[in-house]
């Protein structure tokens, strides 16, 4: 374990939530101003909209090369040039004068947000026990369930005194503010004798043993599968719940916002509960949740009830705060000693499978297309976990460290 066990879990968390908030404030803070961003770069509606999506990009690319990257050079490096590239890259966008070029910076924001989400994440597994671990990625979801929330908000303040240039220096600033903290708060959690080659064929390899690891690839697939069902949801539902059943836009962002405080509350629940019972059992609890919201959506899509809908999506929604922390601490305990690379691998499986989804879950503006991706979704969760059933010891696997084989 890391020479840091002693004096930092306790402040490490705050300030790892913060990386993961800032992640989420990216794309979201702005979200209220892309019209006025349309019309200032006379650009067309989804081109705006694009900006969006080349920051995904680069946060699901990122974090596959990132995070093997942080196990050849240490965590601390990675994670504080990834905050500075991310405030440069923000005050460039705020003096972008071409969609072209904002589009190539969002990109290389993207980049930079991923250095953020995958080495907080190995963070966690380098320096905390399981169960501690367990409560750690449960703070870290329940982080990022919130943020979605109070992002549009604090993006629709800021809106009142500036416009969407101004909100990227305002995103620079907090980047920089929380960058020079991590310098002096952020010890090296990899020590020297755990890294690998800075080399590209060690990295390579590196991936490549750890998706040899049979409970690793278990855990991995669970990951894709409750990243369906979380991207199919945002990309759908708003379809669903006001074109299907006529909700308002503001009674769809209470709505959305509820269950935002569902995926909370389990997050939270998973933290509090992680020591007695296990993130196994409590894996296994949130996919039977999963599943039973998943029956009970497509029970109210059936009968066109909206109150049956709402509380099926609340249900498989809100078990999301179940699974995610808990699926996170044992795959990254399969591969504890290259937590780097599983934590990338990790990032692009779950961003992947979203993109996948959320197309498929809009198609054709049809409530059945969401209730079968979240049904997949809920499905396939406990089926890939079901592929290390019986295999004694299996969440426990973990890669050997460099000379111990």
């Amino acid at each position: 374990m890391s020479q840091v066990l002693g004096e930092a879990p306790r402040r490490l968390v705050p300030l790892l939530a913060s990386f993961t908030a800032l992640v989420v404030f990216t794309t979201d803070v702005y979200m209220p101003v892309l019209p006025r961003l349309q019309a200032d770069l006379s650009i067309s509606a989804a081109a705006a909209a694009a900006t969006l999506s080349a920051v995904l990009v680069g946060v699901a690319g990122g974090q596959l090369v990132l995070g093997p990257v942080s196990d050849a050079v240490g965590r601390r490096l990675p994670l504080l040039l990834g905050g500075l590239a991310y405030a440069a890259a923000h005050v460039l966008s705020a003096l972008a004068p071409s969609i072209g070029l904002l589009l190539a910076l969002r990109f290389v924001t993207g980049l930079a947000a991923a250095a953020c989400l995958v080495v907080t994440r190995a963070i966690v597994a380098d320096v905390y026990p399981d169960t501690a671990a367990g409560r750690a990625y449960a703070t870290l979801g329940a982080t990022a369930s919130i943020a979605p929330v109070i992002a549009p908000l604090l993006g629709g303040a800021l809106a009142r005194v500036t416009d969407w240039r101004g909100m990227f220096v305002v995103l620079a600033v907090a980047a920089l503010a929380l960058t020079a903290l991590s310098a002096r708060a952020l010890p090296e959690t990899l020590p020297r004798e755990r890294r690998i080659p800075p080399r590209p064929g060690a990295i390579v390899r590196e991936l490549g043993a750890v998706l040899s690891l049979r409970p690793f690839l278990a855990y991995l697939g669970a990951t894709g599968a409750i990243g369906a069902v979380l991207f199919g949801y945002i990309g759908a539902s708003s379809f669903v719940l006001q074109e299907g059943f006529g909700l308002s836009p503001q009674q769809y962002s209470y709505a959305f916002s509820l269950n935002a405080v569902g995926i909370v509350a389990a997050s939270m629940t998973t933290r509090h509960l992680v020591a007695r019972v296990g993130s196994a059992r409590i894996l296994a609890a949130g996919h039977a949740s999963s599943a039973a919201g998943a029956v009970v959506l497509g029970i109210g899509v059936a009968a066109g009830s909206l109150a049956v809908v709402l509380a099926g999506l609340f249900l498989a929604i809100a078990s999301i705060g179940l699974i995610i922390p808990s699926v996170t601490t044992l795959a990254m305990a399969a591969a504890r000693t290259r937590a780097g690379a599983a934590s990338g691998l990790l990032g692009i499986v779950q961003f992947t499978a979203g993109a996948i989804a959320s197309p498929l879950a809009g198609a054709g503006g049809s409530a059945w297309a969401l209730v079968a991706v979240v049904g997949a979704g809920a499905l396939l969760g406990p089926l890939a976990v079901a592929l290390v059933a019986g295999r004694r010891g299996a969440a426990g696997a973990a890669l050997s460290a460099p000379g111990e084989s």
